[in-house]
């Protein structure tokens, strides 16, 4: 008969233990998905400032092209100005030795 008791007080304990065993993980369980639905929002924002920052990056390179381009026409500009001083300094320079070896072979 003890036995008995005994056996009846233990699975009485076991019983009480399983029950507030079940109640934690449920309580767990509930955190757990509210962590686990903060997350997925904060991924989700995330996720959209990330497509918002690369918009903003492909603008800025579209405007980058399109300055370069404007900076590029008036950088050739000024170039080809000092390209072209650079030749007519050449040629009258040129033109200037040739005009002294004509009057140095002339003298001769």
């Amino acid at each position: 008969m003890k036995n008995i008791i005994h056996a009846d007080i233990f699975f009485f304990i076991t019983s009480i233990f399983v029950v507030i065993l079940t109640i934690c993980l449920i309580i767990a369980m509930y955190y757990v998905a509210r962590i686990l639905r903060d997350m997925k929002h904060i991924s989700r924002n995330v996720s959209e400032e990330g497509d918002k920052i690369l918009d903003d990056i492909d603008n800025m390179r579209e405007k980058v092209k399109e300055e370069g381009t404007k900076v590029m026409t008036i950088a050739d500009f000024f170039l080809n100005l000092f390209v072209r001083r650079q030749k007519m300094s050449k040629d009258k320079n040129s033109k200037a030795k040739n005009q002294q070896d004509e009057a140095v072979d002339g003298t001769k």
